[in-house]
């Protein structure tokens, strides 16, 4: 039996288990990470960080690597089909997901802190506090902290979490050649576009549609550019020059599960996906597992006991992953509305009120 009977046990070394575990090693608090795989590694796609989370990753001063390694496009421009609707400025740092993780892992590591890896979670007897895996080591660990993703094991062992349902919605996205500096969405019947910089000449393009064909919930499977164009349809320059100079092409369907009615179970608790699968229509999944890590850690720091820091944890995020995730949703409404009138009230909107900003506000805004 291995005695990590001081640490906090993290599953998963990706955003959620990585920044948790850096906010844990600077309130003085041990985590041990066990990762399945045999090196810290992400997917290639891009990802946009808001200032809810660059200010919580500023804390642990990772600002200037977010500035070197990503990019901070200039202004976000709409578009209704390729006509202009508005544009406002930009906030968002956006980065491909394995550069983050890369980020988090090495400040990680400057912490003090240790990733066992492979390591695949099997089991956890909660009573006793001891964690099983697939090459038959066993752990004694202070907590559980599962960080395991949209498809946490963890979760699905020790809570009541319902069958995942396609939301109707699937996706598709590439990296490709194109030196912008502004991101771009292009909204559509029922679709939506988004294209924004990760570097001086690469930029990420995701396109969503409406449909009734259920694809895998699965980030890797692969598809051709002919099957994207069939699905996607127009695109406006911009998106079609991402796409047209890319050579990997990914698809996957979007499924939605019932928010949980806890974050935490005996001497368990859930972080980033595990805790609450979001639709990606607002880019806030990784915003809200780093302001889940930052959360716990803090009130970890200031409280000193786990079972009272697991009640007040729940209290301060369920109600704003709530109000998120109804806004995610909303979001896809508006994004691929068809009605002619709609269309245009909502371009008015846009175009003439402040409305994009407000909501900006509401998400941007994350204090303890």
């Amino acid at each position: 039996m291995n005695d990590y009977s001081e640490h906090i046990a993290i599953i998963g070394g990706g955003i959620a288990g990585l920044s948790l575990g850096c906010f844990l090693l600077r309130k003085d608090i041990q985590p041990i990470i066990f990762e399945r795989s045999s090196q810290i590694r992400e997917g290639g796609a891009g990802i946009s960080i808001s200032p809810n989370a660059i200010n919580l990753l500023d804390k642990i001063n990772l600002k200037e690597s977010l500035s070197n390694e990503g990019f901070f496009p200039e202004k976000i421009n709409f578009l209704d089909e390729d006509q202009p609707i508005t544009s406002i400025d930009s906030r968002v740092c956006c980065i491909s997901r394995e550069k983050l993780v890369t980020i988090l892992y090495k400040k990680f590591i400057e912490l003090g802190g240790r990733i066992i890896f492979d390591h695949e979670y099997v089991s956890f007897d909660s009573d006793n506090k001891i964690l099983n895996f697939k090459n038959d080591q066993s752990y004694k660990v202070l907590h559980l902290a599962a960080c395991d993703g949209i498809k946490s094991k963890i979760r699905d062992d020790f809570f009541d979490t319902g069958k995942p349902v396609y939301s109707g919605y699937s996706a598709w996205r590439c990296i490709g050649h194109n030196p912008q500096k502004d991101a771009y969405l292009q909204l559509s019947s029922n679709k939506h576009l988004v294209l924004y910089p990760i570097t001086n000449s690469l930029s990420s393009f995701v396109g969503c549609i409406k449909t009734t064909k259920e694809n895998n919930e699965s980030w890797i499977a692969e598809g051709s550019i002919d099957e994207l164009v069939q699905d996607i349809g127009f695109m406006s320059e911009n998106h079609k020059e991402t796409v047209h100079s890319s050579n990997k092409f990914f698809r996957w369907g979007i499924y939605t599960r019932p928010l949980l009615k806890k974050y935490f179970a005996k001497n368990i608790s859930l972080f980033g996906d595990a805790a609450h699968p979001i639709v990606p229509f607002l880019g806030q999944g990784g915003c809200l597992a780093i302001e889940d890590g930052y959360s716990f850690a803090k009130l970890l720091s200031d409280i000193g006991n786990l079972e009272d820091t697991q009640n007040r944890y729940e209290r301060i995020r369920k109600p704003r992953v709530k109000m998120i995730t109804r806004l995610s949703k909303e979001q896809a409404l508006h994004n691929h509305i068809s009605n002619p009138l709609l269309k245009k009230t909502r371009n008015f909107l846009m175009s003439k009120t402040p409305i994009i900003d407000k909501q900006m506000d509401r998400i941007y805004k994350f204090n303890l």
